[in-house]
C-alpha cells in the first residue's frame, strides 16, 4: 500500500465527514474519558501504596493493565479513523463528468448513453481531486475516438446509440476505475504507424499502451477542440504514476475498448460542556455556550398576551416564556415555587426562556445519540450519564427554541420566506427625529448576509446542490417523462434561489427564479421539454455554478442571452400569473398575527414606535412580482420592523404575489417622514400608489416594579 506520508499532496479547502465516522469518534472520546478516570484511580492507589510502604495490590495492577490496553487500542482506532475520514465517494468526481460528456455528444452529433457505476466507492480525498482531469480525458477519448456515427453503427449491425460506462470497483488493496465503450476499438496498426514518427522502429516492439501514453502521439487526421494534439493519455499516466498505480487496456477492433486504472489504497465523541438541570422528574443537559442566564422569576413579573403566550422583560428585551416539559411533549411542571427557576437560551431566532424545576450545575458530559425509534422528540439530542451515575437527556437548543417559538429553525436557510421573516425581525434604532437620520442609523438593522464560516458553509451547500441539479437535469433530458426527476430538479433550484437570496446575490436569485418558473411550467405541462429549452436551462445553471466560485462576493452578471431567452419563454405566463388581488381587497383583509408578531408589536410599543398599515401598488416591470415585493419589504425593513404582510411570506415565496402589497410595520418615523420615505421609493420600485394609515393593535402597559 502507498504510505500516506509519501502520497502526493494538494490543498483541500473542505471535506465532508461521514456520520458513521463521527459516531466512532464519539465512542472513542467516551473511552478516553473512562480511561482517564481509571488513571486517576490508579494515581490514588499509587499514592496510598507509597504512603504505606506497600505495593499496588491486585486492584492497582489490574488498573495498570486495563489502562495500558485501552490506550493502545484507542490510539490504533484513532489512526484508522483518521484514515477513514479521508475517504470520499468517487461519485463526487463522477458528477463533474456528466455535463462535459453530454455536451461533447451533442457537439459531435453522436448518440451515446453515459452510465456511471459504483459511485458509492470510497477513495482518498487527494486521489478524488486528482482523478477528475484524467477521467475526463479518458471519457472524451471514448466518445470522440470510440463511439462511431449513428450511420456507421447501423451499418456495423450495432445499436444506433452507443454506450460508455464509467465504473468504480473496490477491492481489498486496490481501487479500479474502468472506462468502457462499445465503439470501434483501438486500431493498433494505426497507432504503431503514428508512433513510428516519434520513436522510430521501436514502435513495433513497445507495448501499445506505452505508445498511447506517449506525449505528442495522435491518430486524428485533423485537430479539433477535443482531439488531435497528442495530449491526454500522457496526463492520465502521470497522475496514475503519482499514486503508484498502473493503466491497463483491453480492446477489440469493432467491439470497443476498456481502460482500467488500478490504484493502491492509501494507508496510513461528542463531549459537551453542559448546564444540567431538572424539569419535573427528568434530568436534562444543555450546551452551556447557548445558555444566556439562569434566573429566579417572580410570578408577578410574567405578562400574558391574548390569554395564550407568556413573556417577561429581561434587560429591556421581551422574552417569551415556555414550560420545558410541555415543549418536549411531557406533563407540565407542577412544582410550587414563589420564585420560578427559569433558563434563558439563545437560538438563531433570538432569546427564549423555559421554566424548569431545579438547576444542578455545570458538567462535562459525553453525549450518546439515541436511535430514531427511541427518540420521542426532535429536540432531544441524546443521553448522558450525570454525576452519580444518573441517566439524563441532552437537548438540541436550536431545535428546542424553534419548536417553542413555532418556527422550524432546522429548515433550509434557502427558503425565501425565512429571509423575509428575518427582515421583519430587524430592529430599528428609536429616538431618531428625522427620516434621513432614521434610515441612516437603521441600515445596520437590516437583514445581514451570513459571514465567515456560516457563509462558507452555505456556499458549500449551494455548490453541492447546483451540481446535483445539473446531474438531475441531464438525467431528465434522457427521460423527460420522469416526473420524479422533474420535481427533484424543481426542489433543488428552489433551494438554490433561496441560498442566493440569503447571500444577497440578487442577480443570481432572479435568474434562479426564471429557471424555476420554466420548471414549474414543465411540471404543469404548460411547456414541452425540447433540446433547445434544456440547453437554455443548463446554460443558466452553469452560470449559477460559476457564480458560486466567486463567493463570498459575487460580481458575475448573468449572461444576457440566457436571461432574455428565459424571460421570453415565460413572459406571457408570468403576466397571467401576477394578476393578483386589488388594493381594495387587501384593505378589507385582516392580518394574521402570529405569537411572534404579537411580541414584536409589544416590543415596538415599548420603544415608543408608531405602528402603520401601508398599502402599496407597484409595477414590477419585467421582473417577477415575487422579487419586487421582497425587495420592497427589505427597504421598508431598513426604516422599521416588518411584522406581517398580505400576501403572506409563504404566498410570496410560492410566486402568488401580484402588484399589490399590504404591510404591517413599526417605525420611529412620524407620518410625514413615512410619506417622504415612500415618495423616495416610488421611482425606484415603480410605485403607482401608496397609502399609510396609523393603526393600534393593542396598548403596551409597563410592568409594575
Amino acid at each position: 500500500m502507498t504510505d500516506v506520508a509519501t502520497a502526493p499532496r494538494r490543498a483541500m479547502d473542505r471535506m465532508q465527514v461521514r456520520i458513521e465516522h463521527l459516531d466512532t469518534l464519539l465512542s472513542l472520546a467516551g473511552e478516553v474519558i473512562i480511561t482517564s478516570a481509571n488513571l486517576q484511580d490508579l494515581e490514588r492507589h499509587a499514592n496510598s501504596a507509597t504512603s504505606n510502604g506497600g505495593g499496588l495490590g491486585q486492584e492497582g495492577l489490574h488498573l495498570v493493565k486495563s489502562s495500558n490496553e485501552a490506550t493502545r487500542r484507542i490510539s490504533q482506532d484513532l489512526h484508522d479513523l483518521v484514515m477513514a475520514i479521508r475517504l470520499v465517494e468517487i461519485g463526487e468526481s463522477f458528477r463533474l463528468l456528466r455535463r462535459p460528456a453530454r455536451d461533447l455528444c451533442r457537439n459531435l452529433g453522436l448518440e451515446a448513453d453515459i452510465e456511471f457505476e459504483g459511485a458509492d466507492t470510497l477513495i482518498d480525498k487527494a486521489l478524488s481531486e486528482r482523478l477528475v482531469d484524467p477521467l475526463l480525458h479518458l471519457l472524451r477519448n471514448a466518445i470522440d475516438h470510440g463511439i462511431e456515427s449513428p450511420m456507421d453503427r447501423k451499418g456495423a449491425g450495432k445499436s444506433v446509440t452507443g454506450k460508455v460506462v464509467v465504473r468504480a470497483i473496490d477491492s481489498e488493496h486496490h481501487t479500479e476505475i474502468q472506462i468502457q465503450d462499445d465503439g470501434a476499438g483501438v486500431d493498433i496498426d494505426a497507432v504503431r504507424q503514428a508512433a513510428h514518427e516519434l520513436v522510430g522502429d521501436r514502435a513495433k516492439q513497445l507495448p501499445i499502451l506505452d505508445l498511447l501514453c506517449r506525449p505528442g502521439l495522435s491518430t486524428a487526421k485533423t485537430v479539433t477542440n477535443t482531439s488531435g494534439r497528442g495530449v491526454g493519455l500522457d496526463l492520465v499516466q502521470t497522475v496514475v504514476d503519482e499514486f503508484d498505480g498502473k493503466i491497463e487496456l483491453a480492446t477489440s477492433l469493432g467491439e470497443g475498448s476498456t481502460f482500467t486504472l488500478r490504484i493502491p489504497k492509501l494507508r496510513a465523541v461528542n463531549i459537551i460542556d453542559a448546564l444540567t438541570l431538572r424539569a419535573g422528574p427528568d434530568l436534562y443537559a444543555l450546551p452551556i455556550e447557548q445558555v444566556i442566564a439562569n434566573i429566579g422569576l417572580r410570578t408577578e413579573d410574567i405578562n400574558t398576551a391574548f390569554d395564550r403566550s407568556q413573556h417577561f422583560i429581561y434587560q429591556d428585551q421581551v422574552v417569551p416564556l415556555h414550560d420545558l416539559q410541555t415543549t418536549l411533549d411531557q406533563p407540565a411542571i407542577d412544582d410550587d415555587h414563589s420564585m420560578l427557576p427559569v433558563i434563558i437560551l439563545r437560538g438563531r431566532l433570538g432569546l427564549a426562556a423555559f421554566r424548569v424545576s431545579e438547576f444542578l450545575g455545570p458538567q462535562k458530559l459525553v453525549n450518546i445519540p439515541l436511535d430514531e425509534g427511541l427518540n420521542h422528540h426532535q429536540a432531544i439530542a441524546g443521553t448522558a450519564v450525570f454525576t452519580g451515575g444518573k441517566l439524563g437527556l441532552t437537548v438540541d437548543v436550536e431545535t428546542l427554541v424553534g419548536v417553542a417559538m413555532g418556527d422550524d429553525l432546522i429548515a433550509s436557510a434557502a427558503r425565501v420566506a425565512q429571509v423575509v421573516e428575518q427582515v421583519s425581525a430587524s430592529q430599528s434604532c428609536p429616538g431618531q427625529e428625522t427620516e434621513e437620520k432614521s434610515v441612516a442609523t437603521t441600515t445596520s438593522n437590516d437583514f445581514n448576509a451570513p459571514e465567515g464560516d456560516e457563509a462558507e458553509a452555505l456556499g458549500h451547500e449551494l455548490s453541492e446542490g447546483l451540481q446535483k441539479l445539473q446531474d438531475t437535469l441531464i438525467s431528465l433530458e434522457a427521460d423527460p417523462a420522469d416526473s420524479g426527476l422533474l420535481n427533484a430538479a424543481f426542489r433543488l433550484l428552489h433551494a438554490a434561489k433561496g441560498h442566493f437570496t440569503v447571500l444577497e446575490a440578487e442577480a443570481q436569485a432572479q435568474l434562479a427564479h426564471h429557471l424555476e418558473t420554466v420548471l414549474d411550467y414543465l411540471r404543469a405541462e404548460r411547456l414541452n421539454l425540447t433540446a433547445e429549452r434544456m440547453d437554455l436551462v443548463l446554460d443558466g445553471v452553469t452560470h449559477l455554478i460559476e457564480a458560486t466560485n466567486q463567493l463570498p462576493t459575487i460580481t458575475l452578471d448573468p449572461p444576457t442571452e440566457t436571461l432574455t431567452g428565459l424571460q421570453e419563454l415565460t413572459a406571457s405566463e408570468v403576466v397571467a400569473q401576477e394578476d393578483g388581488v386589488s388594493l381594495d381587497d387587501l384593505v378589507r383583509r385582516p392580518f394574521d398575527l402570529s405569537p411572534r408578531a404579537q411580541l414584536q408589536v409589544l416590543s415596538a410599543l415599548k420603544r415608543g414606535e408608531r405602528t402603520y398599515e401601508t398599502y402599496l401598488s407597484f409595477d414590477p416591470g419585467r421582473q417577477p412580482g415575487f422579487l419586487a415585493a421582497y425587495l420592497l419589504m427589505r427597504r421598508i425593513g431598513k426604516a422599521g420592523t416588518v411584522m406581517s404582510t398580505l400576501p403572506t411570506a409563504a404566498d410570496i415565496e410560492k410566486g402568488h404575489c401580484g402588484r399589490e402589497l399590504k404591510v404591517l410595520w413599526s417605525t420611529p418615523l412620524n407620518e410625514e417622514s413615512v410619506d417622504s420615505l415612500y415618495d423616495r421609493l416610488a421611482p425606484m420600485y415603480n410605485l403607482r400608489e401608496h397609502r399609510t394609515i396609523p393603526t393600534t393593535i393593542f396598548r403596551y402597559e409597563a410592568p409594575t416594579v
